[in-house]
């Protein structure tokens, strides 16, 4: 197989990765919270699982990003947009092993405190405000490295199974993407990033699709983000000051 073959193979194979990054970040993000049970005490089932996320999400991503990026050609411009994409990744899955990290531990520790005192609010200000931030700009800049590089080239043509898959990965995605930033309590950062993530994502789907294939990432993402951020419109006006789900009793 040549150099070329072996790159278009891999094109093809961007869409599994894409749906399998979108499953994977939608079960991680949200199952642990619906699981209830102790595991053995005070560790929960939940926690168990959410013990694993990082080790199943980041390594799916690592290997989308790898696919993409051995589809790229090595010319100067093109040269210069994967570096910076490599950065922002890179950043990315930094920020999202150090938010998970700082949510997990802190999140099961503040359910053992009493309300009220100080080492509670401070378990909680890491738990629910400190985590979710780092965690949330970690999610969407591993996107942004994604969009990044995918901009700088073409893919061979997919089959109609293949938009299939683009297209489920992406609503789980966008689900979970608007999920995570109402439970989180950061829609100030995740709602604007869902608008100008579809937006981007948008205009360089159809600028990179003139006289080529359509580009799977850019479609991954512009779908994905264009659901979650009508689902954060939807629950804005359904629900004004956009309550957590645990506050309305739906989760624990």
């Amino acid at each position: 197989m040549t150099a070329s073959e072996a790159r278009m193979d891999d094109g093809r194979n961007v869409s599994f990765w894409l749906f399998l990054y979108g499953l994977f970040f939608s079960f991680f993000g949200i199952m642990p919270a619906l699981i209830s049970g102790m595991w053995k005490n005070p560790i929960t089932w939940g926690d168990a699982l959410d013990f694993l996320t990082p080790l199943a999400v980041i390594p799916v991503a690592l290997a989308l990003f790898q696919k993409v990026n051995k589809n790229v050609p090595e010319t100067a411009p093109s040269r210069g947009l994967k570096i910076a994409a490599k950065v922002i990744f890179i950043i990315g899955v930094i920020l999202y092993i150090e938010g998970h990290g700082i949510h997990l531990p802190s999140n099961s520790v503040s359910r053992l405190m009493e309300p009220g005192t100080a080492v509670y609010k401070a378990a909680y200000l890491f738990d629910e405000v400190i985590s979710h931030y780092i965690w949330d700009s970690g999610v969407t800049l591993i996107s942004v490295g994604l969009i990044v590089l995918a901009s700088t080239t073409s893919f061979p043509a997919s089959a109609k199974g293949n938009y299939f898959l683009i297209c489920l990965g992406a609503a789980f995605y966008g689900f979970t993407y608007s999920c995570n930033g109402i439970e989180g309590q950061t829609v100030l950062l995740t709602f604007p990033a869902a608008i100008l993530g579809s937006f981007a994502a948008f205009l360089l789907y159809f600028k990179n699709r003139k006289g080529r294939h359509a580009n799977p990432v850019l479609l991954f993402f512009l779908l994905g983000y264009m659901i979650s951020a009508v689902l954060f419109a939807y629950w804005g006006i359904s629900h004004p000051g956009f309550p957590e789900f645990s506050a309305l009793g739906w989760i624990k």
